[in-house]
């Protein structure tokens, strides 16, 4: 149970660590490391010590062993990096083959030697190798040359046990890894490290197991840690001069605001001359003088009299006086707006009444336009479609063979 409140405690406490400096990383603003850059290698040797289902039996001292350490890694930044890293260990313990509290393996039993204490336990011994990949996070603030680092890390791999007997169970398993790195500074390429660490396995990985969830070993070792890369250091960031920036930004938004100023001073002005064109219009049309009646009557006997022969679109001479004093009329006023419409009687075919209705009106507009009016003149044909008299008496057919006018005064 100890172990596993220690595992808990070691594992919060490298999550805290990294948590933090990660926090910190943020503010400290160096470059991330390239491909090639800021490598190591690392090599140490020293004791560790194996925590099984038996080894309380024995002294603290009695049980320790050796174990070597080999690791290649990268720094990503100057807080955070992975490593590769490769333990050859000895583990020495005890045994007691007869015990019915926990199962034990042939192979668990193949690690024992000696004689038999009083206790009924024997000395045991095996090697294992462990293989991990660590994630490492560096405490202190970075400074090329600080001499002191304080490195926890944590991982996970897989262990084999091997070096005794050939059917054993359980030969590997896999395994949590943490611990700390103490770095002291030597030079710029090399580095002594003090490490301690510990590996917790599933606690059948020694051959015997039952009572318990887990067990490990743990270690402290001194070693060299050689830095490899084209560099060694971290460099910053070249500070960004935002000036040029700043001030383009700062002169667009005052030509923003130049423009927005004249654009409103401009639509003020254009608002100020409708309203004054509306003005003026409003009092054209209430001086504008419209037709006096008698010209009405002018323009309205006119066009009831007979203005074309049988057939066809040629004005009669008789008629062109009275056109004259209609085009008198209409060149007085500029706003008027004149629409003639082209008739004629029931004889002959309807599209040939069409098109000389259509021929009609036009021959009227086109004799006004000769007599300088410049009002706008529209021209419809009806045909025989709109009969003001009776087709069946020569009376009410000349009276079918009209152009007819209206007069519109804006």
């Amino acid at each position: 149970m100890k172990k596993i409140l220690f595992l808990i405690f070691f594992v919060a406490t490298v999550v805290n660590v990294y948590s933090q400096a990660n926090d910190s990383i943020e503010n400290r603003q160096y470059l991330t490391s390239m491909a090639g850059y800021n490598w190591f290698v690392s090599v140490g040797g020293g004791a560790n010590i194996y925590f099984g289902e038996f080894d309380k039996h024995g002294s603290f001292t009695g049980r320790i062993s050796y174990v070597g350490k080999l690791s290649i890694g990268k720094w990503f930044t100057p807080s955070v990096g992975f490593r590769a890293q490769f333990d050859i260990a000895g583990m020495k313990g005890f045994l007691n083959p007869y015990s019915t509290r926990f199962a034990v393996t042939d192979i668990a039993k193949n690690h024992a030697y000696g004689e038999m204490d009083a206790d009924g336990y024997y000395r045991e011994k095996f090697n294992y190798f462990n293989s991990h990949l660590d994630l490492l996070v560096s405490i202190f603030k970075y400074r090329e040359n600080r001499f002191y680092h304080l490195i926890p890390y944590i991982g996970a791999g897989y262990a084999f046990r091997f070096g005794y007997g050939e059917n054993g169970i359980h030969e590997g398993e896999f395994t949590v890894n943490t611990g700390i790195i103490n770095r002291f500074r030597l030079s710029k390429s090399i580095d002594i490290d003090f490490e301690t660490g510990a590996m917790f396995v599933n606690q059948r990985f020694d051959g015997s197991y039952g009572g318990q969830m887990l067990e490990g070993g743990f270690t402290a070792t001194l070693g060299l840690n050689i830095k490899l890369g084209k560099t060694k250091t971290f460099k910053r960031p070249e500070k960004c001069d935002y000036s040029t920036y700043e001030n383009q930004i700062a002169k667009n938004t005052q030509d923003y605001g130049n423009n927005l100023k004249k654009l409103s001073d401009d639509l003020a002005v254009a608002k100020q001359k409708i309203t004054n064109l509306e003005q003026q219009l409003n009092a054209k049309q209430e001086t504008e003088v419209k037709p006096s009646s008698e010209e009405q009557k002018t323009i309205s006997k006119t066009f009831d009299a007979i203005l074309f022969e049988t057939g066809s679109d040629k004005i009669k001479n008789s008629a062109k006086p009275e056109l004259d004093k209609v085009a008198d009329i209409l060149k007085k006023y500029s706003t008027v707006t004149v629409k003639l419409s082209g008739h004629t009687d029931s004889r002959g075919s309807i599209s040939y009444n069409q098109q000389l209705s259509q021929q009609r009106a036009e021959s009227v507009k086109a004799y006004l336009h000769e007599k300088g009016v410049n009002a706008v003149i529209e021209i419809a044909a009806y045909g025989e479609e709109r009969s003001a008299a009776t087709n069946k008496t020569s009376e009410g057919r000349a009276k079918n063979r009209r152009t007819e006018i209206e007069i519109y005064i804006k």
